[in-house]
């Protein structure tokens, strides 16, 4: 965990005065670890005081310890220390008890998690790559969609599972390309899903959980046209899709009409997420864009890593300098977005980063770079503090979003397509290149 917000505001005015500029802040670090390296990467120094100061600290609790067992954190306030007057001194005396218990205890959030996300159960079935999962609200079930872009025309299977015992329940079969996305209704009573193109139907599709029929087709204005990305709004009252033609369509899933149509993103939009109030829509495109939405009236709040306006995020698509965005993910408090994708073209970077996003700011919070190929999917856990992420390397990745710390590394045989928290129990659900969805659990 990252350290409280209140310790940081005690922090605060003890450091602004001897933190004001980039000279001084490598000074201090140097003094104080002997190198600044080993949070230069974690830290933009050149950021307002404000902001820096505490994004320093949480980068320190991340660090850990140096010689003796001495936090980092408090070791540069035990430099800090000797160039301030008594008056200050008490105050660091007074904090530094505080603070190595608050380090403490990040150590020990950081250990309880290493090494314990154990694969338990192995699903096969699907003839075809994993491309979608999803998990019903009272994580009960477990839907799955396969598909192979590369095989012809045939029918695809989207399979529904009891995610407790692994029993294959039914198979909901209709599309007749691959299945792209997938997204269960808050009731759990409908499954959403889209597919690659269809050249004779709508190639969105509502089914029926508990007959297993399709009970509502959208889109037959859209064939031929790839739908990438489905997701349900928590009222369970609108269905939003991201589209081949750069548009976010948002539908009545009852009477499937289409309420309104998004546009700002200048290709397809691979990614779309709401937040848990509903309050907004996230979006991620092969633009490099994310875009946060009021999706009730239709109007872009704010756009992130690209150019805002249209024109400008599809000239931008051409420069190879940012990549593109595969998966977005809103953490549960609503605060945080993560965003992963491929590596950005022509300019040689090996390790496509993932990025946290401030909602309420825009700004980038924090980057993990650990993935040496592009990250397909990325996801929060509802239950504890870390996000999950899943690449083309052929591995999953647990990490700390609140201190950045790489927690644990699950190594796979083929790329890892999709990933999905259970909303309730300890579990992570994965689908991948061979065919297989594997479920892995935190061990107690």
């Amino acid at each position: 965990m990252a350290i409280n917000s209140e310790l940081i505001q005690k922090i605060l005015p003890i450091l602004r005065p001897l933190m004001e500029n980039e000279s001084q802040r490598r000074g201090y670090l140097i003094r104080a670890l002997g190198t600044d390296t080993p949070v230069q990467y974690g830290l933009n120094f050149n950021t307002p005081t404000n902001e820096f100061i505490p994004n320093l600290v949480n980068e320190l609790v991340s660090f850990g310890e140096i010689a003796l067992g001495q936090p980092a954190l408090c070791a540069l306030l035990e430099v800090i220390r000797q160039d301030v007057g008594e008056d200050i001194q008490i105050k660091i005396d007074n904090l530094l008890p505080e603070i190595k218990r608050e380090c403490t205890e990040s150590k020990k959030s950081v250990d309880n998690l290493d090494n314990r996300y154990k694969n338990t159960k192995i699903l096969s079935g699907h003839s075809d790559s994993v491309l979608c999962v999803a998990i019903s609200r009272d994580g009960k079930m477990l839907a799955s969609g396969d598909g192979d872009v590369y095989d012809g025309l045939r029918l695809r299977t989207i399979k529904l599972w009891n995610l407790t015992t692994g029993e294959l329940l039914t198979n909901l079969t209709g599309h007749s390309s691959p299945v792209l996305s997938i997204d269960f209704s808050p009731d759990g009573q409908t499954l959403a899903s889209a597919s690659n193109m269809e050249f004779q139907d709508g190639n969105i599709k509502l089914w029926d959980i508990r007959t297993g029929r399709v009970k509502q087709t959208l889109g037959s204005s859209l064939v031929s046209l790839r739908t990438s990305c489905v997701a349900f709004s928590p009222d369970g009252e609108t269905l939003a899709t991201g589209h081949f033609d750069a548009a976010i369509r948002l539908w009545h899933p009852i009477s499937g009409k289409e309420i309104r149509t998004l546009r700002g993103h200048g290709w397809d939009v691979n990614s779309l997420t709401f937040s848990p109030d509903g309050r907004f829509l996230v979006s991620g495109g092969i633009d490099g864009a994310i875009m946060i939405w009021n999706w009730r009236n239709g109007e872009r709040i704010r756009t992130l890593n690209r150019p805002s306006d249209f024109f400008g995020s599809m000239v931008s698509w051409f420069d190879r300098s940012v990549g593109s965005i595969r998966s977005v993910a809103i953490s549960p408090d609503g605060q945080t977005i993560a965003s992963g994708g491929s590596s950005a073209g022509d300019n040689g970077v090996s390790n496509p980063p993932i990025k946290l996003w401030n909602t309420s700011t825009g700004r980038e919070e924090r980057i993990f770079t650990g993935h040496t190929d592009s990250v397909n999917a990325i996801a929060f856990s509802p239950t504890e503090k870390i996000i999950a992420s899943g690449g083309e390397d052929n591995t999953i990745q647990i990490w700390n979003y609140q201190t950045g710390e790489l927690i644990q590394t699950l190594e796979l045989k083929s790329p890892v397509n999709c990933l999905a928290f259970s909303p309730r129990d300890k579990i992570l659900v994965s689908g991948g290149g061979d065919s297989k969805i594997r479920i892995w659990t935190l061990s107690s």
